[in-house]
């Protein structure tokens, strides 16, 4: 029998470690063609259990230098490659049976290979912790330095395997974990303390600083870190242990946030050694954060050459260089920002390299790659985003790539599905696909999976007319008969109406008309869809007489929005179902749960039947506020004009009669610009006498002006029927906002007047007297009515007067949706006036939300 190639030698250094090293031993036997184990003084049974493994133990005397242990043990490997092994490890099931065929299939020039490692941090095999090092190296291209942290320092090229090693030191020997921890830094502290040059005394700062990172407290990492950080600064050159500190000391400032300084030393270490590519790495890093893209592939590029440089110079580097395990990171990063710049060939040339590669790529860098090319423009993407899902589907990752299946069904890109088809995707994006394969409607598949009864009787009609809608018409009669005899008495009348219109059109005349009558007997109401057809049938026997689904439809359409519960079926998917239908309530549901204006307003714009949605028109007013408030207007009037319920929102008690007087005074201009648009009734009722719809424009004088502007008896109408019909102003001041006025004013008189009846109580709790010869006024309202200000102040010296101004950022401050308000004037607006007038302001408050008042005083006075 042919010997097999010795590939794979493994090399071990241990002391006392019965307790471990069967576990490690029986683990690795059948994959290593020679196990070497050095051992450092044992005085345990460690010696005897590695010999019934292998004849290769040697002994080493312990000289308190794991560097110098680690290389005697680099001695003895014969064979091609050289595993670095632990008594307190275990290798992966995945290791085993594919470690062998991975190293055979490795170019010549690859030497060192990345390995995970598996930690396990408590009994419960609950709480974890990995890290990737080097573990794997081509025989001969290694060696081990640093006392007390040995440290590899190996050849270039680099790979990444995801073969796990299991690790349990930190739970068998907690206890030895925290001893080696402290006679570690015991023993570098002691050494600082008889250091007198600095370059030595930078070398121990920096191997006590990652002694602390590793064992000890972050807090103590980054205090040992800054005296380290310090001290180099007192440097006049950096030495190799320096370099490797200042990339590794900011990636701790990056991740504490502190990018500005992180920068600072990766460009102090480029500056000494232009050819480390570490520091790099981390300016690739800083960029990020900063989401500057274009500084990014800068520093990317230099990279990528300071890397290709490193890999055949690496002789040349007296220290590790750490970021070749990190090019597929820089590589995604580099997407991100191709990505973002829209430099789609870029991105390509870069996705289409590192996703033909096999090594392994950070899962959560992937995914946020995919859902920025998502967002952007997936058709000049495609090429690279294919190899994405192709390395996703090789390496297993659990990517959520509906983005991706979105655009590429929205755009109908040129895909087949096998190319990017995950193997565990989401219900939405298994329709999405299926989409793309069949090009059908899947509306009703993906709500409900073809369970209609049940859909139809969570939803009453509604569901039952949705269904009927969507079904194709060779199934809609079959589906119907489900019905006919239905414990629910509105459900049951309704598909009877409808199962006649099948008969109806299978000329089963009297049938159709007992079925009918039956319905009516059921539902009442229907009666007036019902009765002309009946009649129709009565003078001709015509199957093509039109049916009463239509009318049906736009019957309960108008009392509900939406036939069924969209949000309930779809969940986060509702605004994306035009994506599985082109139905027009597919279009309709999606524009109406977007947050997006303008694609809601795209989605409504492909509706063929819009008539079928009673608030068609004010969904696109609604949307169009938001960028273009000319149609948003020209919607919202057409609005109420189709849908007479859409006068009234709040209450339902006026429908809409399109007899609202108004003026156009002579200063208005078409030109002058809408600043806000609304259906008023959404917040108040117009009580039928203020015309629901309203834009505010805002004129060349500075004030905002209603439109349609109503006149001064349709005020009057609308403040009368506020009494009569007991509904509190909006405009209604309180007490404690009057007190506080007076009190800030220090009068002890006011004119008598009307509106101040109701505050007869706090006049005189106050010590204020009222009468008519008063030259101090309060203005309680009317600065919304009236053009002229002096009709309000009359020949008062001194006045308060109180007004609302809405705060312009929000679309929803009710001084917007105010009725009886036809005049809007901002704060600069009242001085400007009252100055015109002769008045000079004392002071101005600003009270609740929009309301205001000015105190002011006659210049004269």
């Amino acid at each position: 029998m042919q010997k097999r190639k010795c590939l794979l030698s493994v090399a071990m250094i241990v002391k006392d470690e019965e307790h471990n090293i069967r576990r490690a031993l029986d683990s690795i036997k059948d994959v290593a063609d020679e196990i070497i184990v050095v051992d450092t003084g044992s005085t345990d049974r460690t010696p005897q259990i590695v010999r019934e493994y292998t004849d290769k133990l040697y002994f080493h005397p312990w000289k308190n230098d794991f560097s110098e242990a680690r290389n005697n043990s680099l001695k003895y490997p014969t064979c091609e490659w050289v595993f670095i092994y632990d008594a307190d490890e275990e290798v992966s099931e995945d290791f085993k049976k594919n470690i062998r065929s991975f190293l055979e299939s490795l170019p010549s020039d690859v030497n060192t290979v990345y390995l995970p490692t598996l930690s396990y941090l408590d009994w419960d095999f609950k709480r974890t912790e990995v890290a990737s090092t080097p573990r794997i190296f081509r025989n001969g291209t290694v060696y081990y330095k640093n006392i007390v942290h040995n440290q590899a320092i190996y050849k270039p090229k680099v790979v990444n395997a995801n073969f796990l090693i299991y690790h349990y030191g930190y739970i068998w020997t907690r206890k030895l974990k925290k001893q080696k921890y402290e006679r570690t830094a015991s023993l570098i502290r002691k050494h600082l303390e008889a250091c007198k040059d600095d370059t030595e005394r930078l070398y121990y700062l920096v191997q006590l600083y990652k002694t602390e990172k590793t064992g000890g407290t972050a807090c103590r990492a980054n205090e040992v870190g800054w005296q380290a950080l310090q001290l180099l600064k007192r440097l006049t050159s950096i030495p190799a242990i320096g370099l490797e500190f200042l990339y590794l000391f900011s990636v701790d400032l990056l991740n504490a946030g502190l990018n500005d300084l992180a920068e600072q030393l990766s460009k102090i270490a480029i500056q000494a050694v232009p050819e480390y590519p570490d520091p790099y790495l981390s300016l690739i890093h800083v960029s990020f954060k900063r989401k500057d893209w274009r500084s990014l592939l800068k520093h990317y590029n230099d990279f990528k050459k300071a890397v290709e440089h490193a890999s055949v110079n690496i002789e040349k580097f007296g220290w590790t260089i750490m970021s070749f395990k990190d090019v597929p990171t820089a590589d995604v990063l580099a997407m991100i920002a191709a990505i973002e710049l829209e430099d789609y060939d870029k991105f390509n040339k870069i996705a289409l390299e590192r996703f033909g590669k096999n090594e392994d790529v950070r899962e959560d860098l992937v995914q946020y790659l995919l859902n920025r090319a998502s967002a952007k423009d997936v058709e000049k993407a495609l090429a690279g985003l294919k190899k994405l899902i192709e390395f996703a589907k090789r390496k297993n990752l659990r990517l959520n790539a509906q983005p991706f299946y979105e655009k590429v069904v929205e755009k109908r890109l040129p895909v087949r599905i096998e190319e990017i088809l995950l193997s565990q995707i989401t219900p939405f994006s298994y329709v999405l696909l299926k989409r793309l394969e069949t090009n059908a409607d899947l509306l009703l598949d993906f709500l409900c999976s073809g369970q209609y009864e049940k859909l139809v009787h969570e939803n009453g009609v509604g569901g039952l007319l949705f269904v009927y809608t969507h079904l194709p018409d060779n199934e809609k009669k079959l589906f119907l008969e489900k019905f006919l005899e239905d414990e629910d008495s509105l459900i049951k009348g309704v598909a009877r109406a409808l199962y006649a219109d099948h008969l109806l059109k299978e000329s089963r005349f009297l049938e159709a008309i007992r079925s009918y009558r039956h319905s009516i007997e059921l539902v009442p109401e229907l009666s007036q869809f019902i009765k002309p057809i009946v009649e129709d049938l009565k003078t001709r026997l015509d199957p093509t007489i039109e049916g009463v689904y239509e009318e049906l439809y736009r019957f309960y359409a108008k009392q509900k929005e939406f036939m069924i519960d969209f949000k309930k079926y779809a969940g986060n998917d509702v605004s994306k179902l035009y994506l599985i239908s082109d139905s027009d309530v597919a279009l309709y549901v999606s524009a109406v749960h977007t947050d997006k204006a303008e694609k809601a307003v795209e989605l409504l714009g492909k509706i063929k039947e819009p008539s079928k949605f009673p608030m068609y028109h004010y969904r696109m007013a609604k949307f169009y506020s938001k960028f273009d408030k000319e149609k948003a207007f020209a919607h919202h009037i057409k609005a109420v004009e189709e849908n007479e319920k859409l006068a009234d929102i709040a209450f339902g008690r006026f429908g809409y009669t399109g007899l609202y007087p108004n003026a156009t005074l002579n200063w208005f201009e078409k030109s002058d610009p809408i600043v806000w648009v609304g259906n008023l009734s959404e917040k108040f009722c117009t009580l039928g006498v203020i015309h629901p719809v309203r834009a505010w424009k805002r004129s060349k004088k500075g004030l905002l002006y209603a439109v349609p502007y109503p006149i001064d008896e349709s005020i009057k109408a609308y403040k009368e029927l506020e009494k009569e019909l007991v509904v509190e102003p909006f405009t209604k001041l309180k007490e404690p906002q009057l007190r506080q006025m007076l009190v800030e004013t220090g009068w002890d008189n006011v004119e008598k007047a009307e509106s101040l009846e109701s505050f007869a109580q706090l006049l005189e709790d106050l010590g204020i007297e009222t009468s008519k010869d008063s030259k101090r006024r309060i203005v309680l309202e009317g600065v919304e009515t009236q053009l002229d200000l002096g009709k309000l102040l009359g020949d008062a010296k001194e006045a308060l007067i109180f007004y609302h101004f809405p705060n312009l950022s929000d679309e929803n401050d009710p001084a917007w949706f105010y009725p009886a308000f036809r005049i809007l004037r901002s704060s600069a607006q009242m001085k400007k006036e009252l100055s015109k007038l002769g008045y000079e302001v004392v002071r101005e408050f600003f009270l609740d939300r929009s309301l205001r008042c000015v105190w002011v005083t006659f210049s004269h006075y």
